[in-house]
């Protein structure tokens, strides 16, 4: 197995890879008095280690001076916090600031899932081992809203495909996959990703991707609706509670994989059976399914570590 870029501790354990299922689960431990433990802390860093990648997107010289290195972290963390919805977050989970609560919830993009997207760009990267495109950190207006678009905008260099991908991090698993399909119902659209193509090719003239010039010119001469669908990846991640690691030890034990499986295949039924995208036998969809111990305990984690990045 190929060394992982940022999950370097083999927390994440992928489950199910089929063509259009993806399943993942957090790996257990013990602590020191020989109690299982829930992988909580690292999981949460090895997202929180995505954060300068994503922020900066992968054109940037990754070879950072290590007189920077902590200069550039901070300023990852700052770029985060000054998208609106994230700064709500924060209030909310470390200070308890109901008012920035209910800001949040009249929120148009507090659905998403605070660290969907950093998830997703994680598994895209270790995973998938695709390369990040867009920035949307960078992508945004001047009042701070991100700009509107996938959650996740990766290539793969050597079979030349964009991965466009939606995330959402819910409680409840099917709210977050009706969700996702409203997301694919309005996104896989000629308007809409025209829209994108002209915003990804505005990105290409300005970044050093492997093969800048042949993506240039895939992009620009893209124009009818069949050939962007030929060339795209739609990956929607669901990450949502699951009691699986309150019912079991050991999630390679094989009665915790059969509970695993029982679940993630009634979960893609119950996608399969709310698209009713008309495109949906043309588009390369990859339903990814991340059940976590408990949505909240996650993103006040990450929420702290951010919070902490940000004050280094």
């Amino acid at each position: 197995m190929a060394e992982r870029i940022f999950d370097k501790r083999n927390v994440i354990l992928l489950k199910i890879d089929e063509e259009d299922l993806n399943s993942f689960l957090v790996d257990m431990d013990i602590d020191d008095s020989g109690n299982p433990m829930y992988r909580l802390e690292d999981f949460t860093k090895a997202i929180s280690n995505t954060i300068p990648e994503y922020v900066f997107a992968h054109y940037e010289d990754p070879c950072i001076p290590q007189n920077d290195a902590v200069e550039k972290l901070r300023e990852a963390a700052h770029c985060i916090y000054k998208v609106k919805d994230f700064d709500l977050m924060r209030q909310w989970c470390l200070e308890g600031n109901q008012a920035a609560y209910d800001e949040l919830k009249k929120s148009g993009t507090a659905k998403r899932g605070e660290f969907g997207e950093l998830l997703l760009h994680l598994i895209l990267r270790e995973f998938r081992h695709t390369i990040p495109l867009i920035s949307k950190v960078y992508f945004k207006d001047s009042t701070g809203v991100p700009a509107h678009g996938f959650d996740t905008v990766h290539i793969s260099p050597d079979e030349k495909i964009l991965w466009l991908g939606e995330s959402k991090l819910y409680s409840d698993s099917k709210q977050g996959i009706g969700e996702l399909v409203n997301d694919l119902n309005g996104h896989i659209k000629t308007d809409y990703l025209n829209e994108q193509f002209l915003i990804i090719k505005k990105n290409l003239e300005n970044n050093s991707i492997p093969d800048r010039e042949k993506w240039i010119d895939i992009i620009a001469n893209c124009h009818k609706l069949d050939e962007k669908l030929e060339m795209i990846n739609i990956p929607m991640l669901c990450t949502y509670t699951h009691d699986i690691y309150k019912k079991f030890t050991d999630m390679n034990d094989l009665n915790a994989v059969a509970y695993h499986e029982i679940d993630v295949r009634e979960l893609k039924d119950y996608f399969d059976k709310k698209n009713s995208f008309p495109l949906k036998n043309r588009v390369n969809i990859i339903l990814m399914l991340f059940p976590v111990n408990d949505k909240k305990e996650l993103v006040v984690n990450l929420h702290k570590r951010l919070w902490h990045m940000q004050n280094i």
